[in-house]
């Protein structure tokens, strides 16, 4: 007896309705992002050019007893940073006839897409903020800006810029030569290097205002991590000290849960992507692996070696200018209603915060960051 076979085409196929998409980190400023001024990354609302203002403190010793004050006054510095937000945009399109052939929302799908294009645009724009240089007249970032235009950058802004372990691996009006200082021995980054570079700001003039300060005024600042460097410094025998013998007991200890570390004021976080602008090599990542007079962030190292950047700041490093915030707009008039599209759309400029050719609210530190 022959038993019946189905033909192929008669076989039942069955698709499920709903869809796994890849899944996106989210957005690890987005705890230090907001409209206060209190933030590491201010946002301020406009739809055209936004204009910030600076005001300096007053530097100068006054008069004293029966000194004549007028005329002995003080001029207060006033600087200005100028935001003109764009429009981003991105869309998905379809056809009726595909639309029909799988069971899930090809529609509904494209809006869950569309907005996290969105929050990694953000977040990538964010990056690139920190990593921007300026040198009075061009802002651009590692990867893009010439030689000259690096090294004067450095030079307006060696009081917050740190290459390794010593403020003396700072090459005098050449940041390539700063870089070529680090090497893998010395100038990874590590809990002193940490402290360090809060000393910096601490010092800093004009000032760096710290991210928070508690009722006995101690000062916190946050670093933003590259993920090489914060694996260097989990390895740090001083963090490791302080977690295993300082932190709670427990799993929901960093040694376990790899989550940001805390020393000496300092919170470190790390930020996977990052590396992705030193490494990448297509669109925006790679961003900063083209120095003008070097391979790259990625080899600007003694012997060639990989360079992390991580960012320590305080407050209103990046400015936000918001013009609009993310959208969707869903066409279904094209073609007669037979090419329905959903699109998202945007409108911001993220930029580093720089008064008088200086960056306000960060130390940039450099650091030796093979990848494994």
């Amino acid at each position: 007896m022959a038993n019946t076979t189905t033909a192929a085409e008669l076989v039942v196929k069955r698709f499920l309705s709903d869809f796994w998409k890849e899944w996106i980190r989210t957005n690890r400023f987005a705890r230090y992002t907001g409209t206060s001024n209190n933030n590491v990354i201010v946002i301020k609302e406009g739809r055209q050019q936004i204009e910030i203002p600076l005001v300096t403190r007053l530097k100068g010793q006054g008069v004293s007893g029966s000194s004549t004050l007028r005329g002995n006054g003080e001029k207060i510095g006033n600087y200005g940073l100028t935001l003109t937000p764009t429009y981003y945009r991105n869309a998905v399109e379809f056809d009726k006839e595909e639309m029909e052939k799988p069971a899930i929302d090809l529609m509904r799908a494209g809006r869950s897409l569309l907005m996290d294009w969105a929050k990694e645009l953000i977040r990538d724009q964010d990056i690139d903020g920190f990593g921007a240089i300026y040198d009075g007249t061009t802002y651009a970032n590692y990867g893009s800006s010439e030689a000259g235009a690096n090294d004067t950058y450095q030079t307006n802004n060696d009081d917050r810029l740190l290459f390794g372990a010593l403020v003396s691996n700072l090459a005098a009006g050449d940041f390539t030569a700063s870089l070529a200082t680090l090497d893998n021995t010395a100038d990874k980054l590590s809990a002193s290097t940490g402290s360090l570079a809060k000393r910096l700001a601490e010092a800093a003039d004009p000032h760096i205002r710290p991210l928070r300060t508690n009722n006995d005024d101690e000062e916190y600042f946050i670093m933003f991590c590259d993920p090489y460097a914060f694996r260097d410094l989990q390895a740090d025998d001083a963090m490791v000290n302080a977690n295993r013998d300082a932190r709670e007991r427990g799993v929901n200890n960093p040694l376990f849960t790899g989550g940001d570390l805390l020393y000496d004021g300092v919170i470190y976080r790390k930020i996977p992507e990052i590396a992705d602008f030193i490494d990448g090599t297509t669109g925006t990542n790679g961003a900063w692996g083209g120095l003008a007079t070097a391979d790259g962030l990625n080899t600007a190292g003694a012997s060639g070696i990989r360079v992390g950047v991580n960012f320590l700041c305080g407050q209103q490093a990046l400015s936000f200018g918001l013009g609009q915030r993310p959208m969707l707009r869903v066409d279904r008039t094209y073609d007669y209603g037979f090419q329905p599209g959903v699109a998202v759309e945007l409108k911001q400029d993220i930029q580093k915060s720089y008064f008088n050719n200086v960056q306000h609210g960060v130390v940039s530190v450099f650091t030796a960051a093979l990848k494994d």
